[in-house]
């Protein structure tokens, strides 16, 4: 159900959950300070409990209301990168934000949205949170057709369009006195060198890591499918591939293609919707053409596939 700006911030005010637009991802929104609000994100989406949230802000500023203290070049980093796809996680004051989105952590995942209609919405009413409005595990909404696929066409949705990154924001992490990638995301590592001068190194992830950010989760990303990636020639051992544009895959019976080989903006902005076509193709395995590079957005989008090609096959 589409809703307006307007309808948006009444049922937000009322304690409901609504879907916002962002420039990555389609969110599912609640007030930052409602707790019940908070409890409906998690049941809708299946979310774990030890999953945090994100905080969406207007702008820097809104830090003081939050962060106990700030590291080492992060207002540089909100004055470079917000609003925009970037991901701050800082220690805060811990009545400030409600136990269930922080998943009892003493931390908080920030960033300042770069869309017109979310900013709207927070100018509005005040701070968000708003995890990607898919089922948990599930690959993430980029347009609203994906947000009613999820969770019904009744569900309220401010409809944004297509998202224009269509993959997540990159969180960063201050520790041991640097700045490390918690999160891969719509930014890569050596964005960040000129204003931080040095480049992010990108923190393992391990089963055991207590998790300090979305997105930490093994298991992400994944249509009903099954992933197989592969990075030597296509050798039709199964029919259904997700590749590139003027790559040839003889024999195949269906090809969907995340765009030019050579743009890994367009790969990544398409991903999410193309897994999300693989199901409605009714697929159960996919040969996935990983023969791409492993830096830059590459690494992410490679991240991405990997993360879903993990995930269990369920019928």
């Amino acid at each position: 159900m589409r809703i307006s700006i307007q309808e948006a911030c009444q049922l937000l005010d009322n304690g409901d959950v609504v879907a916002v637009p962002t420039e990555t991802v389609y969110g599912l929104a609640a007030k930052a300070s409602d707790t019940n609000a908070i409890a409906k994100i998690f049941d809708l989406k299946k979310r774990p409990a030890n999953n945090p949230l994100i905080v969406h802000l207007s702008d820097a500023s809104q830090l003081n209301d939050y962060a106990k203290a700030l590291p080492k070049d992060a207002l540089k980093l909100c004055d470079t990168f917000w609003p925009g796809p970037l991901t701050l996680v800082l220690e805060i004051h811990l009545q400030s934000i409600p136990e269930t989105a922080r998943a009892g952590l003493p931390t908080v995942a920030f960033r300042a949205p770069q869309h017109p209609l979310a900013r709207e919405i927070i100018d509005a009413i005040g701070p968000i949170v708003a995890p990607s409005a898919n089922v948990s595990g599930r690959p993430s909404a980029t347009l609203p057709e994906h947000v009613e696929d999820d969770f019904g066409k009744g569900f309220p949705v401010v409809d944004g369009g297509s998202c224009k990154t269509g993959v997540e924001s990159t969180i960063l992490l201050h520790t041991h006195s640097r700045w490390q990638i918690v999160r891969l995301g719509a930014l890569p590592a050596d964005a960040f060198t000129d204003t931080l001068g040095y480049t992010p190194t990108i923190a393992p992830t391990t089963q055991s890591d207590t998790i300090v950010c979305p997105g930490r989760l093994h298991r992400h990303y994944a249509p009903k499918a099954l992933l197989h990636l592969h990075e030597n020639a296509y050798d039709g051992s199964i029919p259904v591939v997700l590749g590139f544009d003027d790559r040839s895959y003889p024999g195949a019976n269906a090809v969907l293609s995340l765009g030019n080989p050579q743009h890994p903006e367009q790969a990544l902005a398409r991903l999410y919707a193309t897994l999300r076509q693989l199901d409605a193709l009714g697929a159960t395995d996919v040969w996935v053409d990983a023969k791409f590079p492993s830096e830059g957005l590459w690494k992410t989008l490679r991240e991405r596939l990997s993360r879903a090609s993990q995930a269990q096959h369920t019928p």
